[in-house]
């Protein structure tokens, strides 16, 4: 009797074990289904009415519960966005509710912000801005400098791309076929150009790679079809002596990070990552086996720094380096060795705040990231810096270590717009912010470290596009009657020799 019992007692426990097993908390169904696609993101990242009325809704757009988003969706983009949706919801409406209710009782009311720094004016750049001729409204989406024809490239969302000469007078300019976003620059006047089809976020294949000859006046399309390219890098793949395209796809719900092998008969395209949001590419040999590998910046869903070995036969195996939560918004990657130590470190930067939590976040910035030499970063430095696009590693200064400059697509511009740009100075391993007053001149998408007077050191060049959105009207105002396009910081280093090129 008295093992029957101990059995029944038994069977009682685990039938009570499993019960509790299969009613999860709702914190676990959040770990569980939220961090199943990415990161898993902690309430505390986002305000109460961000989760609310912008996120908690796309995460159930996404995980097949409540398709009313469809509503927002275009004819054009729904083939390609269907195909991102799961086929049957990941969770039950019970579950969903869970997940919603628990976001919504554990996240803050606002976010804690950092103190606002009173910081110096730097010294290292003199600040000049420039307005295009033939160009009324500042909307850049690339500027590139040409070291072979000493020539800057400015391209715009209007789909046009500007030539100018060293003291910035547009000497020629290019009606392309959509936005560009990246300029390769070769022999013989040849561009090639990766045109963005249409630059807000979508999903139509209209993407091209063009070649332009910019002394004929000619444009050929070498590749089309693809989602909303917004990076171009040329390397050989193979070995086999033609320098192959890698192209980040950035797309909307759907992209690619894509490979293209040339051949005698043109491009063949293969697929290296099969996710949106690939915002750059740097490609190097980076295990010392003879095949170039790709470094990769993904921004959309699944945030992630990812090395992709070249295993041969445009076969490419991924090694995650560093992943963020989805929320972070990151926007952009440098290779540099900041502690000298010959191990490749990595310069990042997170402040995209188009998508659907645009508050100020404290963790937007610039972040340093140091390799241990086994390929494993851990985090060394971080300066807040609201909505951080882009930042650039240079020894600016001379002085033998490395400096950092940055720009904000998405600044406070209500009350801080002239730190759109900062400038870290590397004091004896210290990054120290510095600003410039003019860069409240306008709203910095792309930012070109670069010598563009060959004086011997790096100036930069900040493109504008100002988009009117969050703008106070009195900026705005300002913008309106400026029209400034370029920002030009020019190097003021003690290397500075320009009487050579007088």
């Amino acid at each position: 009797m008295r093992s029957v019992l101990l059995s029944m007692f038994t069977l009682l426990l685990n039938l009570g074990l499993l019960c509790s097993c299969e009613q999860k908390s709702p914190e676990h169904l959040a770990k569980q289904y939220c961090g199943s696609c990415h990161t898993y993101p902690e309430p505390a990242l986002l305000d109460k009415r961000t989760w609310e009325k912008g996120v908690l809704p796309q995460m159930a757009f996404r995980m097949g519960v409540d398709y009313s988003l469809l509503k927002d969706v275009s004819q054009q983009d729904m083939p390609e966005v269907m195909k991102a949706l799961p086929d049957k919801a990941m969770v039950t409406q019970e579950e969903w509710i869970a997940i919603r209710d628990f976001y919504l009782q554990h996240a803050p009311d606002s976010l804690t912000q950092p103190a606002h720094e009173v910081l110096p004016e730097q010294k290292q750049f003199t600040a000049s801005a420039v307005r295009l001729s033939g160009n009324p409204l500042p909307l850049l989406t690339l500027v590139q400098y040409d070291s072979s024809t000493h020539r800057i490239f400015a391209g715009t969302r209007l789909s046009k791309l500007y030539r100018l000469s060293a003291d910035f007078t547009v000497e020629d300019s290019f009606q392309l076929q959509s936005p560009p976003s990246h300029i390769l620059f070769g022999k013989n006047n040849e561009l090639i150009i990766s045109c963005m089809g249409i630059m807000d976020p979508n999903d139509q294949p209209a993407g091209k790679i063009i070649r332009l000859n910019t002394a004929k006046y000619e444009q050929a399309v070498l590749i089309d079809s693809i989602k909303r390219p917004v990076h171009l890098r040329q390397a050989d793949l193979n070995n086999d002596g033609l320098d192959d395209l890698v192209v980040a796809a950035f797309g909307n719900y759907t992209g690619a990070l894509l490979a293209y092998e040339r051949s005698a008969d043109g491009y063949k395209r293969h697929t290296v990552h099969m996710l949106p949001g690939t915002r750059k590419t740097i490609v190097d040999d980076f295990n010392n086996d003879g095949l170039n590998d790709i470094l990769a910046l993904i921004t959309q869903g699944d945030e992630q720094i990812t090395l992709f070995i070249n295993e041969g036969d445009f076969r490419f195996s991924p090694q995650v380096l560093l992943r963020f939560p989805p929320v972070y918004g990151s926007s952009y990657v440098e290779r540099c060795d900041f502690n000298g130590d010959g191990k490749f470190d990595i310069l990042y930067s997170n402040g995209d705040n188009a998508d659907y939590s645009s508050i100020f976040k404290p963790y937007h910035g610039v972040r340093l990231f140091l390799n241990d030499g086994n390929n494993h970063f851990k985090e060394s430095w971080f300066h807040a810096m609201p909505g951080a696009s882009q930042a650039v590693a240079r020894d600016f200064d001379q002085d033998g270590d490395v400096d950092v400059a940055a720009i904000a697509f998405f600044p406070d511009l209500k009350d801080h717009p002239e730190q759109g740009f900062f400038y870290f100075e590397n004091n004896n391993g210290k990054l120290l912010p510095q600003i410039t007053s003019l860069a409240s001149a306008g709203r910095w998408l792309t930012l070109e470290a670069t010598d563009y007077d060959r004086d011997g050191d790096e100036d930069l060049l900040l493109g504008a596009l100002d988009f009117a959105a969050g703008v106070p009207d009195s900026l705005l105002q300002r913008w309106q009657t400026a029209r400034t396009s370029i920002l030009v910081l020019r190097n003021t280093s003690p290397a500075d020799h320009s009487d050579l090129h007088k």
